[in-house]
């Protein structure tokens, strides 16, 4: 009975030593293909600048990035990520400065701006973009991000403009709060006039219905100018001009100096001081900002530090819709980089921060991807803002003209101007800027 087993056992011996060494050939091959390609990936720094994105979870606004870096790191070890924050104060002037004298990032934050894509400072990503993967965005959003066929970016999340209320003076002075957060042009205004009284005789305080920054680069005032029909541009043409684009000015100027309903801070730009009069001295009843600006609402909220509030869209005019303009895409982008293995390593880097799409809501963005459904009431009107947003024109010199525009119309409401003028200074000074129609 033992002889079968026996020569089993042998048979077995032989195949072992005569396959082990072919096998140990075929393992060690592996084992120096793999580390080949792991010697074959980037190991260096790649400098990467951010802005905050608080949440309830980190107040901060930088938990998110940093945790992304570290998870990075382990997964790539060899690679560093110098991380450095950038404020909003002064961080989008910071890019814009060191565009221009060279010291870049590798990594920047550059949601759909043609600033930075326009004038060639950043490498396009197509090679590492497949169709499947596109697939996976929702309409418009890739296009976002793209000139001239090529792609520039990885998107994080959508934003707009928005209208943050305090429902506690809406309540206190017995003022209908917007139905589904949609109102028209006078209702709005009559709302506004409600909520601007002074209070006290010897000391006394002041409340306004509205507050909205007119700082270089904002984008507040689009939603007033573009209520009544204008456009800001047409066909890569810069088009704010004519009866419309008039009516929307006057629209503005009736709010500052007619109603005399808007926060004068608003008028020095000072975007943080208009948030610490809303959230903090509370004297400003209705606050236009970045809607992604929700998740610093709901961590003072969830820590009893902040009044009942509400999310509304800008009125709407003649045009019957409440259209505005932003930029609309958060995303990141890599300067130009020859580097073929640091371009590729930089891609890896910027698409594993997007990733997390549900992460993104926490944050108080609106998801770029499609299939990721929002529950919270609030986040489905900022969504639904969001459709009613067009996107900044993609074409060089924008940001010169949408300050223009600022500029013009805040020295147009400082010196009582007429809103045909100040709409024909807007356009004589854009024509040295662009060629339009």
């Amino acid at each position: 009975m033992r002889k079968p087993f026996t020569i089993l056992l042998y048979l077995l011996v032989i195949f072992f030593l005569i396959y082990w060494p072919y096998y140990m050939n075929l393992y060690e091959k592996e084992q120096i293909q793999e580390k080949n390609q792991v010697e074959e990936e980037f190991r260096g720094i790649i400098t990467f600048w951010d802005f905050p994105h608080p949440s309830i979870k980190d107040p901060g606004g930088f938990e998110f990035i940093k945790k992304k870096i570290e998870l990075f790191q382990y997964k790539y070890p060899g690679v560093v990520i110098d991380f450095e924050p950038l404020s909003y104060k002064d961080g989008y002037e910071k890019m814009i400065n060191s565009s221009k004298d060279g010291s870049l990032p590798d990594i920047l934050p550059v949601g759909a701006d043609f600033y930075f894509i326009s004038n060639d400072y950043l490498s396009p990503i197509n090679k590492y973009v497949d169709e499947e993967f596109k697939k996976q965005y929702k309409e418009g959003v890739i296009d976002a991000i793209s000139y001239k066929g090529n792609i520039y970016g990885m998107p994080l999340g959508m934003y707009t403009n928005v209208l943050f209320l305090n429902v506690d003076m809406f309540a206190e002075k017995e003022i209908q709060l917007p139905e589904n957060g949609e109102w028209n042009y006078e209702e709005f205004v009559d709302s506004m006039t409600k909520l601007t009284y002074t209070e006290g005789k010897k000391d006394k305080k002041y409340f306004y219905g509205l507050g909205l920054s007119l700082a270089l680069d904002s984008y507040n005032l689009w939603g007033f100018l573009l209520l009544d029909g204008a456009k800001a541009f047409d066909k890569e043409k810069y088009s704010f001009f004519g009866p419309q684009a008039v009516s929307g000015v006057q629209k503005v100027l009736d709010l500052f100096n007619k109603y005399k309903v808007v926060n004068p801070v608003s008028l020095e730009g000072d975007r943080e001081k208009l948030w610490q009069d809303f959230i903090t001295t509370k004297n400003t009843a209705v606050l236009i900002e970045e809607s992604y600006k929700i998740a610093q609402l709901k961590n003072l909220q969830s820590k009893g530090k902040l009044f009942e509030f509400d999310v509304a869209m800008y009125p709407e005019g003649e045009s019957g819709i409440p259209l505005t303009l932003s930029p609309k895409i958060y995303a990141y982008g890599i300067k130009k980089e020859k580097d073929e293995k640091k371009l590729e390593m930089e891609y890896k880097f910027i698409r594993f921060i997007t990733e997390d799409q549900q992460k993104v809501i926490e944050l108080g963005y609106v998801p770029v991807k499609k299939h990721k459904i929002i529950e919270d009431d609030k986040m489905k009107r900022i969504e639904l803002a969001i459709n009613y947003t067009n996107i900044i024109p993609q074409f060089g010199g924008w940001r010169k003209i949408n300050n223009t525009v600022m500029a013009k119309i805040k020295e147009g409401i400082k010196n009582s101007k007429n809103a045909f003028d100040i709409t024909e200074e807007i356009k004589n000074s854009v024509s040295q800027l662009v060629q339009y129609k």
